[in-house]
């Protein structure tokens, strides 16, 4: 402690200790807060204090400051100049009178009690709960950023930071990282001793979520070339990872230039194996495609444009919401056709949708009755037949349109059986085939876990995959089924090496179940009216209303501490450019290629 600034317990008529339902708060008074630079909300402190002679220390952080009156003799000159005594113009520093903060009040949440386990060969510090207050002698100050000379536990280790594991960033408070004599204290996610490695990501438009994402996704392939990564790209920012001869790369700013990091070149060659995935579409591609297509290729990307089919679903009623009906028999008539034609038993065929179509029409011409009795008996209303070919029409536009795929002895999804980075783009694509081809990814998933597979599987805006409830996505029951398909995933996919990283920039519209499943939680910045949807303190939401670009709160509590972290992300030599300029620019090279 010694030529460290403290502060000491605050003197009011109230109790420096408070304990309620919130948890353990206490109080302490900065004479000279000038001198303590680094007071701000959400910092680490650590106070000094004893137990009988034994010395113990509390870790805690500030979650409130506030200042004494301001209206004290020495300050009297300064508040009632008259106007023509001082110059209202003149540079703060040529005024007259002291120019030093009024002292000042911390509030701090007190965390946890801390000893030094003396006879243990290696420093340790044994961790418990607050069992009482700090005494008036206790001081306040702030901690060394790494372990040195003294017996005051360090800030990596109150935050009990990993040695080893993928960079997230650094660890800091305000603006700027935690710096000591140019090192900074890195946030390391130690993936390989953690048995749940879901993610979920809040984070508003312009927060840095993009950048985090595919930052995220160079340090799996990085950490471990086994670990297959799958993006699904909803706004088209992620493919400029295929194309860093055409996208501008990150440039780092500030402090961030003070961090080394791979070349473009290298950072590149991490991601590799790359394999693009189209959904092919009836109207044809778009020219932001064509070119898209024709400069991945030309990079060496695997470039597979598939489509859907209506076979490979387990039943037809699975897109019961793209029928654009509300009948439930429709649903079972084209269920009980779709299982007649895959166990026929002289000639089984696939469920497609000609084969349906054509099965339901020869059913309708050959039967004048008001109810018509389908392949395996059950009769069904000849309104009931019709609406089944409307729906089929409706189908559609989902399904079966692309011949190759159709035609093809493989299912497509089978490709993303890929041992790399598979790039799913879905931004072209209207809200109903997103959903409908991210929840055939979920399924295809979960039905294909193999043990040890390895993977993680990053749904981007994930409330339009599973929302909190079924408005807009049709019936309850086919809600239901979207839900369960992706808690089974959540649930089991994880036992076979199936990891997910979840981010959305509304998680008032997702539902529940996806952060109760994801142990580790990142908060950039946010609307602190959604911040309770992400399990955000309300002090803490504060500070991530005024979040710059790439920073965050991290919460991982099978990670080291089970405390809120802000971290601030590096800026990693990745593509990444406004999506107007981008475009711009590829069809103009694209236009120019063989």
């Amino acid at each position: 402690m010694k030529n460290k600034n403290t502060a000491r317990p605050y003197a009011d008529l109230k109790t420096p200790f408070i304990v309620d339902k919130n948890g353990a708060f206490a109080e302490y008074i900065v004479q000279e807060p000038e001198e303590m630079p680094d007071i701000a909300l959400g910092a680490t402190v650590i106070i000094r204090d004893l137990k009988g002679k034994k010395e113990f220390w509390i870790a805690g952080q500030i979650v409130g400051l506030r200042s004494i009156s301001p209206f004290s003799p020495e300050r009297e000159n300064l508040l009632y100049l008259e106007p023509e005594v001082e110059d209202p113009t003149s540079v703060l520093d040529e005024v007259t009178g002291p120019h030093t903060h009024q002292p000042m009040i911390i509030r701090v949440s007190l965390e946890r009690e801390m000893f030094l386990e003396k006879n243990s060969n290696n420093r340790k510090f044994n961790s418990f709960p607050v069992q009482r207050p700090p005494s008036a002698r206790s001081r306040l100050y702030f901690p060394n950023i790494i372990p040195n000379d003294d017996d005051s536990p360090s800030l990596q280790e109150i935050l009990d930071v990993r040695a080893d594991g993928i960079s997230f960033g650094m660890i800091g408070f305000g603006n700027t990282p935690y710096e000591s004599s140019g090192e900074f204290l890195n946030y390391k996610w130690d993936i390989d001793k953690l048995d749940n490695k879901h993610i979920f990501v809040v984070g508003e438009s312009g927060s840095g979520k993009t950048v985090f994402l595919k930052n995220l996704a160079y340090e799996l392939r990085k950490h471990n070339k086994n670990n297959r990564v799958i993006l699904t790209d909803v706004q088209g920012d992620i493919i400029q990872l295929l194309l860093p001869n055409v996208a501008e790369i990150l440039k780092p700013s500030g402090w961030q230039t003070k961090i080394k990091v791979e070349s473009v070149e290298d950072t590149i060659q991490k991601f590799k194996k790359f394999q693009l995935i189209i959904p092919a579409r009836p109207e044809g591609t778009s020219p932001n495609l064509q070119a898209l297509k024709k400069l991945a290729k030309n990079n060496g990307v695997d470039v597979k444009e598939i489509g859907l089919r209506l076979q490979d679903l387990s039943a037809p009623s699975d897109v019961e919401y793209l029928f654009r009906t509300s009948s439930e028999q429709v649903a079972m008539l084209l269920d009980d056709e779709a299982e007649y034609l895959k166990n026929h038993p002289s000639n089984p065929n696939p469920a497609s949708i000609d084969n349906l179509r054509r099965m339901i029409q020869h059913l309708l011409n050959n039967n004048d009755s008001r109810q018509i009795p389908c392949h395996n008996g059950t009769s069904y209303y000849q309104s009931t037949y019709s609406a089944a070919l409307r729906a089929l029409r409706s189908l559609g536009q989902y399904f079966d349109y692309h011949q190759n795929s159709l035609n093809s002895d493989q299912m497509p999804l089978n490709y993303f059986d890929f041992d790399g980075t598979t790039i799913l783009y879905l931004d072209e694509l209207d809200q109903d085939e997103r959903i409908m081809w991210e929840m055939q990814l979920v399924k295809w998933l979960y039905e294909n876990k193999k043990q040890d597979w390895n993977a993680f599987v990053f749904f981007d805006e994930a409330h339009q995959i599973i929302p909190a409830k079924p408005s807009g996505i049709g019936a309850v029951g086919t809600f239901e089924r979207l839900r369960i398909n992706f808690e089974k995933l959540a649930r089991e996919g994880r036992k076979f090496g199936i990891n997910l990283v979840l981010s959305t920039q509304n998680p008032k519209d997702l539902h529940p179940i996806v952060p109760e499943q994801c142990p580790t939680r990142i908060v950039m910045k946010i609307n602190p009216r959604n911040a309770k949807y992400s399990f955000l303190d309300d002090n803490l939401a504060m500070i991530a209303n005024r979040f710059r670009h790439g920073q965050f709160w991290i919460q991982s509590p099978f990670n080291g501490t089970a405390d809120w972290v802000r971290v601030h992300s590096v800026a990693p030599a990745i593509p990444h450019q406004p999506m107007t300029d981008f475009w711009r620019k590829a069809i103009d090279i694209a236009s120019k290629t063989n």
